[in-house]
């Protein structure tokens, strides 16, 4: 037996030896056996075992190529081991969202196959989504998993692996082993992007497809993660040239989920009042607003009063003495919801400056278009926006609140997802048209987005639609954003959910996004 001084130096070399040997062992853990060889695919070169066929997998609905495609393989020996990858741009945004669409892909030809809710890991450089996956043909209980990862070049990479008998360890060993083995190349000319209009749905691409240099969008995600719990982020959408370069969701939010858009519903409403006047059923904009409601009496009548015109009202600068806005922390806002008849309160409200002379954000003013689309149509605005707007788009309103007369509330209490807000700026971005349609005119567009009056939190207002320099948009408490760049060929859309979020994400896109463009 060694004597323990005597071997001082040969146990302190064995003990190294090890911790170098554990060292090497966890490093290597994931790698794919030497013996195995590899297959390539447009631009991606994964390992495998030996001894399998494999052959195209691409949904017969893709077009094969480097950013869409699937292939799959079988060893030739007849047992019953399926390995293959998928990788994808369009089809998903989210991880989540491209298993869910892989495993739908599955099911549709397999009805015995089944998921279990995903969960993540690391695998050398990349943050994998991952979910067991359980086929059963027959009598058989194929047990296996699908796992997702971004590469570095924009596609989602899906791969997976099923074995009979076999366990869901060995399939996660299995599709770490993979994982580790692949080797992606980025494409050897530009991919080709088509037009289309996103009616039923958008479709994705890279930032650096798009012109997106650098890491602007990732930052500007983790300065959004960084935050404290006083900045609440739902989510963040990134349109450019049609197609979506960035959707992140926040705080239980999806893409199907309906946010509440407070006052981006304003713009909403002035999109359908352009809407109904360009059809003739609301008349001049030059029209008193009294001549449209002439069967009221107002009280505190004066030749101010008399004077305000529907466009005072599109551009805030009616003269009510309303205070019913932030700048007097909503101080009358409950008295036009608990009027019984809200036209009647806001007409008999006070006069506060002559109208036209200047800007005053007025919340009662907003729900006058919506009442006066009413009065005019004989549809609710919500009715009237399913046939002319709504409709069109394919934008499906979750919910829209009515006052004591169940008119449709004009400045607030829209409910629809973020991709259907990015569809309104999408519309406005190209100028009123819709797939082949003019849903309102471009002189609309035009004059309801141009810096008709000086306001206060950007630097100009124009009809129901804030405008800053190089930029319109949309604006609503607690973060509800919808941005339109018309140089850039960019909408972006937030949402939010706490009133710190609304000044926290207004400069947020001039912070990353932009210098991000090339």
């Amino acid at each position: 037996m060694w004597s323990l001084n005597e071997n001082r130096e040969t146990i302190v070399l064995l003990v190294v030896c090890l911790i170098v040997t554990s060292g090497n062992i966890w490093l290597h853990r994931d790698s794919p056996p030497a013996n195995w060889t590899s297959t390539e695919q447009y631009g991606i070169k994964f390992r495998h075992p030996q001894g399998y066929r494999f052959s195209s997998s691409t949904p017969t609905s893709w077009i094969p190529g480097y950013w869409d495609g699937g292939i799959e393989g079988e060893p030739t020996s007849g047992d019953f081991e399926i390995i293959g990858i998928y990788w994808i741009t369009d089809k998903a945004s989210t991880l989540e969202r491209a298993i869910d669409y892989i495993y739908e892909l599955g099911k549709s030809e397999n009805s015995g196959l089944t998921i279990e809710p995903p969960e993540s890991m690391s695998v050398g450089e990349y943050e994998v989504l991952y979910s067991v996956v359980n086929l059963e043909p027959g009598e058989m209980n194929v047990q296996g998993v699908l796992a997702a990862f971004r590469d570095p070049h924009g596609r989602i990479i899906l791969p997976y692996y099923l074995r009979y008998p076999g366990t869901v360890d060995l399939a996660e060993k299995r599709i770490r082993q993979i994982i580790s083995g692949i080797e992606v190349t980025p494409p050897s000319k530009p991919r080709g992007l088509t037009t289309y209009w996103p009616t039923e749905e958008w479709r994705y691409a890279a930032p650096e497809e798009m012109g997106f240099e650098g890491s602007g969008l990732q930052d500007m995600l983790d300065d959004i993660e960084s935050r404290p719990s006083t900045i609440q982020v739902d989510s963040v959408l990134v349109v450019k040239d049609g197609y979506i370069v960035l959707e992140k969701y926040y705080n239980g939010y999806n893409e199907t989920a309906a946010h509440i858009i407070y006052s981006c519903t304003k713009s909403v409403v002035s999109t359908i009042f352009g809407i109904a006047y360009e059809k003739g059923a609301i008349p001049s904009l030059d029209t008193k607003l009294l001549d449209i409601y002439p069967d009221y009496s107002p009280t505190n009548m004066d030749e101010w009063k008399e004077s305000i015109t529907l466009k005072d009202l599109l551009m805030m600068s009616a003269g009510f003495d309303a205070r019913d806005s932030w700048l007097y922390e909503w101080k009358k806002l409950n008295d036009l919801h608990e009027a019984p008849d809200a036209v009647e309160y806001t007409l008999d409200l006070p006069m506060a400056f002559e109208p036209g002379s200047r800007f005053e954000y007025t919340n009662a003013v907003s729900h006058l278009l919506s009442c006066i689309i009413t009065e005019t149509t004989g549809l609710s605005a919500r009715e009237y926006g399913e046939e002319y707007l709504f409709g069109p788009l394919e934008i499906t309103v979750d919910r829209w609140d009515t006052d004591g007369q169940g008119r449709n509330w004009g400045y607030n209490r829209i409910y629809i997802t973020p991709k259907d807000m990015v569809k309104i700026g999408y519309l406005f971005l190209h100028e009123g048209e819709w797939d082949g349609e003019q849903i309102i005119s471009r002189e609309w567009v035009e004059e309801a987005t141009k810096h008709r009056i000086d306001a206060n939190i950007l630097e100009g207002y124009g009809y129901q639609w804030w405008v800053g320099d190089g930029f319109y948009a949309a604006t609503g408490y607690m973060g509800q954003f919808i941005f339109v760049y018309p140089e850039h060929d960019l909408v972006v859309v937030y949402t939010g959910g706490t009133d710190a979020t609304y000044d926290y994400l207004l400069p947020l896109a001039e912070r990353f996004i932009i210098p991000a463009i090339n």
